[in-house]
Parts: C-alpha cells; structure tokens; sequence
C-alpha cells in the first residue's frame, strides 16, 4: 500500500475545525476544488463534484466526534487507484489544533508517483484553504 499524508496546523481551537470539517456532506464549504456534494444511503455516500466536471464517490466508514475523525473509502474516483481508505482527523496542539489527512492506497499500473502527487496536492489545497474558511466564519460570526 501507498500512503499520503498531509497535515496542517491551525490557530483554531480543534471543536471549532471539527465543527466544519466534521460534516461528510461538507467538504464544498472549505474545499475550494470541490463545487457540491449530494448525500445518499443516509449520508454514508457523497458524491463531490469538482470544479474541472469531474465527479468522485466516497462512502463513510466511520466517524467519531469524541476522536474528532472520520474515514472513507474512495468507491470512485478520478485519481486512477485502487482500495484508497482515507482519514481526515483534527487533534488539539498547543492551544490550536493540527488537522491531518491522509489516505492509503494501490496505485493502478505504473501510477504510484502520479496518483502521490495529485492526491497530495488536493489535500493541500483542501487544508490551506480551510485556514482561510475558518478565518472567514470566525471573523462573520463576530460581526
């Protein structure tokens, strides 16, 4: 299995990044790639539709709020793997929190450092974009 990781460090405390990136059928919300998410089979299946036309499936496998985490399963999708099993998990760290995501997969072919790069590069994006969301709905809230 091949593995990506990314991880981010934010000033927010972690209840306040769970509370947005905790919801499954919220990844639009912060995700700037991503333009919809439609629920299905009581919100257990979503499927993305990203910006470029392109769509994935992704089905939860479990979720915690105490463990501040989720895991899904990538059913199908636009990154040519296969089995890819993927974890977004928020932790405290010193008075702001860290969100890692990261998944395992099996390249398709000889894939491996193509499907690395693409997904590293989604979840980047995905979580700097999440400092600024949150910047966003801290800043709309006091106001």
């Amino acid at each position: 299995m091949t593995e990506v990781r990314v991880a981010q460090r934010l000033a927010n405390p972690a209840d306040l990044v769970w509370a947005m990136i905790g919801d499954f059928g919220g990844l639009h919300r912060w995700h700037p790639q991503v333009r919809g998410v439609d629920l299905s089979w009581e919100g257990r299946i979503r499927t993305v539709h990203y910006a470029d036309g392109t769509r994935a499936v992704e089905r939860l496998e479990a979720r915690s709020d105490a463990m501040r985490r989720y895991v899904y399963v990538v059913v199908d999708g636009r990154v040519p793997v296969n089995n890819c099993r993927a974890t977004l998990h928020v932790t405290d760290s010193d008075g702001g929190s860290t969100v890692m995501w990261s998944c395992e997969f099996e390249p398709l072919g000889d894939g491996e450092a193509s499907a690395c790069k693409a997904l590293h590069a989604y979840y980047h994006e995905g979580l700097v974009a999440l400092v600024s969301a949150l910047d966003n709905s801290v800043t709309w809230s006091r106001d």
